[in-house]
């Protein structure tokens, strides 16, 4: 059974503008540990909304790396692609909008094929009217001659 991890993906770009926007926000100087990570913060808060291991984090940041909608992640940094494809809906528009075009290609082939049809009967008509045609005067040119 396959997962679909488009909601994770769009809560994992979120998450990164949202943490690229307030990235200076806020500066701890008497922290007792060191500060987490921007990728760290966004790996937390996806284990903890989804339950995700690590390794499927990973695997969707590489995805996000390879779409070209974030450049790096340490350092956090997110291209416009990335800004205006979450602006747009993120993923789940994307699926929504490849479902869309995938029904509008579908009906087109129907459309396509009963139109194929259609030329093929009358193709088909065209050619016995034709064949009748000879016929009669290959008949005709044979009496004709006779």
């Amino acid at each position: 059974m396959t997962k679909n991890y488009i909601k994770e993906l769009d809560f994992i770009l979120f998450s990164l503008i949202n943490e690229y926007e307030n990235i200076n926000d806020g500066v701890n100087f008497y922290q007792e540990e060191a500060p987490k990570s921007t990728k760290e913060m966004v790996t937390e808060m996806v284990i903890a909304k989804y339950s995700l291991k690590e390794w499927e984090i990973n695997v969707l940041f590489h995805h996000l790396l390879i779409d070209k909608y974030i450049i790096s992640i340490e350092p956090l940094t997110i291209s416009l692609e990335g800004i205006v494809f979450e602006g747009n809906g993120g993923y789940a528009e994307k699926s929504v909008q490849e479902k869309l075009e995938n029904a509008r290609i579908k009906k087109i082939e129907n459309d396509l094929n009963k139109y194929s049809f259609g030329l093929m009967v009358f193709t088909g008509v065209v050619a016995i009217g034709t064949l009748i045609s000879a016929i009669y005067f290959m008949l005709e040119i044979w009496k004709h001659f006779t």
